[in-house]
Parts: structure tokens; sequence; C-alpha cells
């Protein structure tokens, strides 16, 4: 087996539904940071076996082509498009990943693109039993059967927080410290070197746009609940909807070689898992038991955790059914600050992990993500 290297990536800020990026297409914002990718590393398209990119609420059709094209790259160029919901991104990134491993590409970008701004609205057909009227759209595709159960996000995450007895208060504590990651990251200028500018209406967008230099926990706690009337979950420690785009380039040995590339990390395991559906944020839990088995690896071994915070009470809860530290968990802050671009968050959760391994000077880390539907994706790293 071929072992796969990650070179780098770039991601374009993160802007809220209806924001800074709304007027992006969302192939416009895929084919920015696939062009600055390979500007910054210095190789042609020509030489790139494969684009992957992870879509959830855009106008269907395969999107990673349209943005090749849209990138101006040769016709040559192949493009395939997934969909697992909010896991769409890591696993792009993990077939990119097996593509180098069996020898079928030795260069290869993956990622993910989102623009819940641009989002078409969808309506079950006439024939369909779920069909309500002309004037009805949905919001969300089935993501479960209503036999075993198919909960909206939301309550979801409110059953969890019962289940696991995780207190309001700790959850609006998460999110605080979640946006003073992410400003002291900011202040710092970590992220710097991987977010693209870009332009809209004649102002130059550097930063991502939600997070709250003034985030403060007397703030969060006067929020109120916004599933249930007497929940814990509000606009504070969830995420709300976001636009943007992340890719990240991997190659194998004999491409580093042949292009003269520079790896920053070596893929040691991926690993995806399924779980209750009722529950699913719990997945990134049993993603990551998996992907340590398969390696043999304890998890006190890893550096820098990355779980995509789409939820304060997920982060919790997943650390909390682990027993990892908070503190090296998510460590330049999270979702929450930053924003979560459905189909691009995997991707973005492995850039963020790789500099908080640098920072961390550590060795070890994993991005991990849960999905709709009780799936769970991890990725283990190993920083070179």
């Amino acid at each position: 087996m071929n072992q796969a290297y990650l070179i780098g990536g770039m991601r374009t800020p993160i802007g809220k539904t209806g924001g800074f990026l709304k007027n992006f297409l969302p192939e416009q914002l895929a084919a920015t940071v696939l062009n600055e990718v390979i500007h910054r590393y210095e190789i042609s398209p020509k030489i790139i076996d494969q684009v992957i990119l992870g879509n959830v609420v855009g106008p269907g059709g395969n999107i990673a082509r349209v943005s090749v094209l849209e990138a101006g790259w040769p016709y040559a160029i192949p493009a395939l498009t997934i969909d697992g919901q909010c896991g769409s991104g890591l696993s792009a990134i993990n077939l990119a990943v097996n593509q180098i491993r069996s020898g079928t590409a030795e260069l290869v970008i993956a990622g993910g693109v989102e623009s819940t701004s641009m989002a078409p609205r969808r309506q079950f057909n006439s024939n369909d039993p779920r069909f309500q009227g002309e004037a009805v759209y949905y919001e969300r595709a089935p993501f479960s059967t209503p036999l075993i159960g198919d909960p909206d996000i939301g309550e979801a995450a409110e059953a969890l927080a019962e289940k696991l007895a995780i207190s309001r208060h700790d959850m609006d504590l998460l999110a605080l410290e979640s946006h003073q990651r992410a400003v002291q990251t900011q202040e710092q200028g970590l992220l710097k070197d991987i977010i693209i500018p870009l332009t809209a209406t004649n102002k130059i967008i550097k930063s991502d746009e939600c997070i709250r230099n003034h985030m403060s926990l007397k703030l969060l706690e006067r929020m109120k609940p916004v599933f249930k009337e007497s929940g814990k979950i509000t606009a504070g420690n969830t995420c709300l909807k976001h636009d943007g785009a992340a890719v990240l380039m991997f190659a194998s040995h004999a491409a580093i070689k042949k292009y003269h590339l520079t790896p920053q990390a070596q893929i040691t395991a991926i690993a995806d898992c399924g779980c209750d559906p009722n529950l699913f944020p719990l997945g990134p839990v049993y993603a990551i038991r998996k992907l340590l088995k398969k390696v043999d690896l304890p998890l006190t071994a890893v550096d820098a955790l990355e779980i995509n915070e789409a939820f304060a009470v997920k982060i919790l809860a997943c650390c909390q059914e682990l027993g990892f530290s908070l503190n090296k968990t998510n460590r330049l802050g999270g979702a929450l600050a930053y924003g979560h671009p459905y189909g691009a968050s995997g991707a973005i959760i492995l850039l963020h992990l790789l500099k908080a391994l640098q920072q961390a000077k550590g060795h070890f880390g994993i991005a991990a993500i849960g999905a709709v539907g009780g799936m769970g994706t991890a990725t283990l790293i190993e920083r070179v």
C-alpha cells in the first residue's frame, strides 16, 4: 500500500448565510481555492489526477466538475462530488487518500464547498406521500427512516444533552472558550497563510465573519432556547448556517519526488463508522475508536483533536465519552466561532488541525466529524 501525504491546503474566509459571501456561487468559491492551491505549490493543474469535493445544499449535479471548469482547468481533469452531509469534506479527503494508497492516483485535491446563501428551494414530487402542496418546500433531506427515528439536528442535540446530563452552563462556557480561542488565533495571525482574501462589494474580505471579539458569558446566558421551550440549545451554543470552501492537496511519495513537493504530514489512518441516528453527534466517538484500533495507538498519544463544533454539547459529549482533554480539542477555536459551511467543514478542521499541531509542536492529530443519519468520519495525521 502506498503512503499518502498531506502537502497543504487553503480556504476562503467563512461567511454567514446572507453575509459577505452571499453573492458568490459555490463553484466560484471552490474555483478560487483550487487555483490558489496550485499557485501556492507551483504546479500545473494538468498533473492533478482527481478533484473530489463535498457539497450538501448545492443545486445538485457534480459541482466539483463545474468548479474545475470554472477554474479554467483542462477538460481532462476528472472531478467527483459526494454528499455525506456534514461529513462530506472529510469523506472526500479520505476517498482521496484511498486513491493514492491504491495507486490509482498520485496527486489529488479534495475538500468541499458550501453556499447556504445560494441554497435552492426543494420540493417533493407530487407523487411522493410527503408532498404537502405546491407552495410547500422542505429544508432538509431525510436523514434516517421514521421507524428508527429521523430527528432534526437540534432535537438530537437536546436529546444528547439530556442523556449525558450536560448542562446549559457548560455549553455556554465552551462556546465562549471557542470564540476566545478563535480571537486569539486571529490576533496572532496563525491562519493568515491559509485564508484567501476575497473581494466582495468593493471590500477585501480577509477574515471570518462570525468570530465575536466581545462575546461574553452574560450575553450567552441571555439567549433563549431555539429548539424547545425548556431546552438547553441556543443560538449561542450551536452553529448557524454558513458559506465557504476549503481544499487540501494529497500526494504519493512518487509525486513528491517528481514534482518537488514538501509534505507537512502523512495520513496514518482513516475510518468511518455508523451509529444511532437519534444520537448522531456521537459519531466522532465511534470513528475515533475505530481509527485508533486500526493502528493500535492509544488516545493519550494524540496531541491535538479537531471535532467539528456544530454544537457545544457535541464537543462536551465526545470528549466525555473518549476521556480526552478539552484543552487539546479545537485548540484554535471551533465552528461555534468560525462557522460550519457543511460540505467544507471536514476540510476546514483538517487545515486547522495541522496548524494546531505545528503550534503545539505535536506529532499525532485527529480530525473527526459527525453527520446526521448517524455517521462518523475520522482522519489520523502524523506531522513530518
